[in-house]
């Protein structure tokens, strides 16, 4: 079929009128020729959201209201949490859609084959402007995605895609240099490396190879027929080129390839930053000495006993054996020499992208940082088997958490022809195929997962002439030869944009890479320069993820053993659940390498060959991996459940060495709690609302107030005055769940406000203070910078596990969930274990003392803000956004011209699906 830009005849589509009345016909789409099975729901932050055309922006800016379908499904995602306690199963379809095959919510809003496609037409339905896709072959199909999305994200896509390649400040410009050179120490393939990979795709997998090549091409294909009708039709064209002063330019696959590159390594990397872990144990060196090792066992928390898994066996990561510090397989870095690289090498300082910066528009500097803005955790699946569901069938409450933005970063669709039947969330530019979703009879999900595929190799650094080497030298050591990096330089001119018309600049770039990876950081080795490269198992294998999801768009599994075998090859480190109406299960994809015998997995490796991986093979990337046996699974595990909430996901399954938070508090923990309580209260069976209670009410708990809270109050006991009265109001907090939740959706006031702003107030305080007269000022500030936060404005999680354990300690907890030390009490630091009698009464009462003059700070601070009456403090779910932030909402990152409000916190995906499906092939 001919698709030449040149034969594009303008093909004017409206997309304000994309979200209609309900009743709205345009049409009848075709029927869907599969089986159809019902009991597939699901809910996209926001809304699904489309490009907004210059007429669409004036009415943005005159309103101050974004257009309808960017917001349309947040009554739904914002809406259920005040009412996620009395939800059944009569009412999930308030609080999310159906996705049922063939289902129009609101009936057809619009249709509209693509210029040069007649075999594909795009359905918009009425309620919220979502694709539903048909095409009469699989190119078409495929074509039609690629139209599809551009249609709603080409702006965000062009983003993304430039973000991926380090050449963000060519579209927005100078100020995103900074971005762009962080983003080339990462990632830095060349186009012709990206499309040499997609090349090989054939040559590699065979048929399913070939499939996925000429999927993706079709694709892209699409992509550029919407670009080129925008480019002569305004009306299509995304009002942000015009502000900027720019164009998009056509799509290769070298910028799918890329993008997919860099949401591979996003949300499917795991591990690595060794360095930071190997400057921390330094830092604890420095300030105790030769103990400095239980001290930093104690907040580090690998491997707790106590710690909550998803898999309930063993699984076992890549273990190297006992660590040999003779045989000089790790390097230690000189303390503080570690220095960022920075791969800019022409262009504006930092100082002046700072002031360009501050001349762009607020939605240009916040697009600006939206690599960074991408979240590693809060994905969460809960499942149920059949034999714990109310009626037989396997139950899920599931959702990858990506962050919101807006318009928001998945885009949601349903596909049907030419063998492809699917439906659920992409993200847009990156490939055709939903990534999480749905098929005929069963719907998946994923979290990211704590798997070990990345490392740091430290080079040594040389010059040929074999004078003394520098951080600029342009060699390093490898296998006693001193050999080139590989060096590419790669240049953008910035835009004469209208918002900011400074003169164009060109900025220049220089990638350099060794055979482990991309140099990210230098340092020193008894004052010797050292290069810092990041080795990730994934690189130049990355776009083998695509075929997985081609076969569950194919429906090629079957049953929950056929999706494992498929999703198994995918290359990331992802854990994946399924549920179809028998059976659930999931399995933690990526391939593992192993490590040099005898070397730490907490350390950075010598790169000079003597600690490659095992078997690693410069040319071909690949090394010898850990069995795929090994890697953590389960189907319809006995217990009758699977959860995960980014949770480590099997006892011997090594955690991240910057993953000091994996000791006995979880969300994951707290959703078992729930649904335990939920199988109690109805005879060991659960029904679908009841799981979808469990999972939203406990997206909207505070981990704090329920875990940490009751042993601060223990160590307390009584008080009197102010102190006994504030205390009682957080009783009730902790009675009632701890959440952090309003009345109903349109009120603004969280319950239990006094409690809780003086616990937000309280929490801080008495962290520090418990820990920091041990830890020392420096040592204290190290560790929130690297590993484990502690703001005082808004809250985190870090410290939770920490905290409860000390406290516990000082309670005379069993020897089992003790520390090595008492912090709480000040800088003498009692040794934890016999602890007891006088001595262990003394600890508490210093231990009490603190906590109430820390309350007592709190109590002032609150105070000091909201007035004397604690009847009258309040929370708010949202308010206007300030720096330092003074509520824990959710703020969407603009990544276009038009900004979404802010809604209220919860932890839980930013796609989530509840599942019980009616059948089965």
């Amino acid at each position: 079929m001919a698709r030449r830009a040149g034969l594009l005849t303008s093909f004017v589509v409206v997309l304000a009128m994309i979200v209609t009345v309900p009743g709205a016909q345009a049409g009848a789409p075709p029927q869907v020729h599969v089986p159809a099975f019902a009991g597939f729901n699901s809910v996209l932050a926001q809304g699904e959201g489309y490009t907004v055309n210059a007429p669409a922006l004036a009415g943005y800016e005159t309103s101050g209201k974004p257009p309808q379908s960017f917001v349309s499904q947040n009554p739904l995602y914002a809406g259920v949490m005040p009412a996620a306690g009395s939800l059944t199963n009569a009412t999930i379809h308030r609080y999310y859609k159906d996705t049922d095959f063939g289902q129009m919510p609101g009936g057809i809003a619009s249709s509209v084959s693509p210029p040069g496609d007649p075999g594909a037409t795009i359905y918009r339905d009425g309620r919220f402007g979502m694709a539903h896709i048909y095409g009469d072959n699989r190119a078409d199909l495929m074509f039609a995605a690629g139209y599809a999305q551009a249609q709603e994200r080409l702006f965000l896509m062009d983003v993304i895609r430039r973000m991926a390649e380090g050449t963000l400040a060519g579209l927005l410009g100078a100020s995103a240099a900074p971005g762009d050179a962080a983003q080339l120490t990462n990632q830095d393939f060349s186009p012709a490396e990206l499309t040499r990979q997609f090349n090989q795709l054939p040559v590699k997998y065979g048929g399913a190879g070939s499939r996925t090549h000429a999927d993706l091409s079709s694709y892209v294909d699409g992509i550029n027929a919407y670009i080129n009708q925008a480019k002569i039709d305004p009306a299509l064209m995304p009002s942000e080129y015009a502000a900027l002063g720019t164009t998009p330019a056509p799509w290769k696959i070298s910028d799918t390839a890329a993008e997919a590159v860099f949401l591979v390594t996003q949300f499917t990397v795991s591990n690595g930053s060794e360095q930071i872990n190997e400057q921390l144990m330094e830092a604890f060196q420095k300030r105790f000495g030769r103990r400095w090792r239980q001290f930093y066992n104690d907040l580090r928390e690998a491997n707790d006993p106590e710690g909550f898994h998803v898999a309930k066996v063993a699984f076992h990561s890549d273990n190297p054996g006992r660590y040999e510090p003779g045989k000089h397989l790790n390097a230690w870095l000189d303390f503080g020499s570690v220095k960022p690289r920075n791969a800019e090498i022409a262009g504006p300082n930092a100082q002046s992208s700072a002031q360009l910066a501050q001349r762009m528009p607020a939605w240009v500097r916040s697009a600006e940082r939206l690599r960074t803005a991408l979240p590693h955790v809060e994905s969460n699946a809960l499942m149920v088997t059949a034999g714990l569901s109310s009626d037989g069938h396997a139950l899920a409450a599931m959702g990858p958490q990506v962050g919101y933005y807006s318009p928001q970063i998945f885009s949601e669709y349903e596909l049907h022809g030419g063998g492809i039947d699917s439906e659920g969330v992409v993200f847009p530019g990156a490939a055709p195929y939903p990534l999480i979703g749905h098929g005929i009879d069963f719907a998946w999900s994923g979290t990211s997962a704590n798997g070990d595929n990345q490392d740091t190799f430290v080079e040594r650094l040389c010059n040929p002439d074999g004078s003394r080497p520098s951080a600029g030298s342009t060699h390093y050591l490898y296998k006693r030869n001193c050999i080139a990096f590989v060096m590419r330089k790669q240049s953008v001119t910035t835009p004469v944009a209208p918002t900011s018309p400074s003169p164009p600049q060109t900025i220049t770039y220089e990638t350099k890479r060794s055979v482990h990876g991309p140099v990210l950081a230098y340092a020193t080795v008894h004052g010797r320069p050292v290069a810092l490269t990041v080795a990730k198992a994934v690189d130049f294998h990355e776009l083998s993820a695509a075929l997985p999801f081609m076969e569950l768009s194919e429906n090629d599994a079957h049953n929950v053993h056929q999706f494992m075998r498929i999703m198994g090859r995918f290359p990331g480190s992802e854990n994946w659940f399924y549920v179809d109406h028998r059976d659930v299960g999931w399995i933690q994809s990526g391939v593992y390498p192993k490590h040099a015998r005898h070397s730490s997995v907490e350390l950075p490796w010598w790169g000079d060959g003597r600690a490659d991986w095992q078997c690693f093979n410069p040319h071909a990337y690949t090394a010898c991996y850990i069995p795929a046996s090994h890697r953590p699974h389960a189907v319809d595990p006995p217990d009758g459940f699977i959860i995960s909430w980014n949770n480590v996901e099997a006892r011997g399954w090594h955690p991240p060495p910057t993953g000091w938070g994996t000791g006995p508090l979880q969300h994951a923990r707290i959703l078992q709690q729930r649904l335990m309580s939920e199988l109690k209260a109805h005879h060991g069976h659960v029904n679908l609302g009841q799981v979808a209670q469990d999972a939203n009410q406990t997206a909207t708990t505070d981990l704090r107030g329920l875990d940490d809270y009751p042993w601060m109050r223990r160590v307390i006991g009584h008080a009197s005055g102010l102190p006994e009265r504030i205390l009682g109001l957080m009783d009730a907090w902790h009675r009632s769940g701890s959440q952090r939740v309003t009345p109903t959706f349109r009120s603004n006031v969280y319950l239990h406000s006094a409690a809780i702003a003086t616990f937000d107030a309280w929490w801080p305080r008495a962290v520090a203070a418990e820990f920091q007269p041990v830890l020392g000022s420096k040592l204290m500030s190290t560790v929130e910078s690297e590993v484990l936060s502690l703001p005082m404005d808004g809250f985190s999680y870090d410290w939770t596990s920490q905290a409860q354990k000390d406290l516990r300690s000082v309670l005379g907890a069993p020897e089992r969930g003790r520390y090595s030390h008492v912090y709480c009490g000040g800088p003498a630091s009692q040794p934890a274990r016999g602890l007891r009698g006088p001595a262990l009464r003394h600890v508490r009462a210093r231990c009490r003392g603190l906590l109430l003059r820390t309350l007592g700070q709190a109590i002032r601070a609150v105070r000091a803000k909201q007035g004397t009456d604690p009847a009258r403090w309040q929370v708010l779910a949202t308010c206007p956004q300030t720096t330092p932030p003074s509520c824990d909402q959710e703020v969407p990152v603009t990544a276009g011209a038009v900004a979404t409000p802010p809604f209220p916190w919860q932890d839980r995906g930013t796609y989530h699906q509840v599942v019980e499906v009616s059948g089965h092939r």
